[in-house]
């Protein structure tokens, strides 16, 4: 397989760029406790690290990418270089919440399947697992360069993408306790994207 973020090439065009306001997290406050340990799986540019750390939690910002972890730095210290096809570099029942905002749709069924067992290996119990994933609809933009390795997932100009509908999403989260799931629309670097939040519970 090939590497999900191949040299960094996604930091590496998208560093310097602004990134469209769309915090949907505050919108869900209600489902934290404003305190504990907070992992941001897959933290990019680590907006959302900074909602979770105002928010009053101890966060671990973690991602694939050195360029993004090297932003991250400058407000958060605690960040951890992290490959989600492997095991989780963390400890079970290690955090209060576990935040994927677009960061889980690079992988196949099987190791899509192994990141939620790990994800909810490391969460305590009653913990949140909170996140977003791309909708099926960005498959329009892709249709005619993407070939289908297995079903809604594709491999696209070198990268992979798995695009979700709401069956897919539900097979995958039921480990947990679904709590909520909403689908939204937004815009993101000058591109219309679909996706669904949802949001889990240990």
């Amino acid at each position: 397989m090939k590497d999900y973020f191949k040299d960094d090439e996604y930091w590496r065009v998208h560093i310097d760029k602004k990134l469209e306001d769309d915090i949907w997290i505050d919108e869900y406050k209600k489902y934290f406790s404003n305190s504990g340990k907070c992992l941001d799986l897959g933290c990019g540019i680590g907006q959302y690290s900074q909602k979770f750390i105002n928010y009053g939690y101890d966060v671990t910002s973690s991602d694939i990418s050195d360029i993004a972890l090297t932003k991250v730095k400058e407000f958060n210290n605690n960040v951890k270089k992290v490959d989600m096809r492997d095991k989780l570099p963390f400890k079970s029942n290690e955090f209060d919440v576990v935040f994927a905002n677009l960061s889980i749709h690079y992988f196949s069924d099987i190791d899509t399947q192994k990141l939620m067992q790990e994800i909810k290996r490391i969460l305590k119990r009653g913990g949140i697992f909170v996140g977003s994933v791309n909708g099926i609809q960005g498959y329009t933009a892709i249709k005619d360069t993407a070939e289908e390795i297995e079903h809604h997932y594709w491999l696209n100009k070198g990268k992979y993408v798995r695009l979700f509908d709401k069956k897919d999403l539900m097979k995958y989260l039921n480990i947990f306790e679904i709590i909520e799931v909403d689908e939204r629309e937004t815009v993101r670097f000058e591109h219309k994207k679909n996706y669904f939040i949802f949001i889990c519970k240990k």
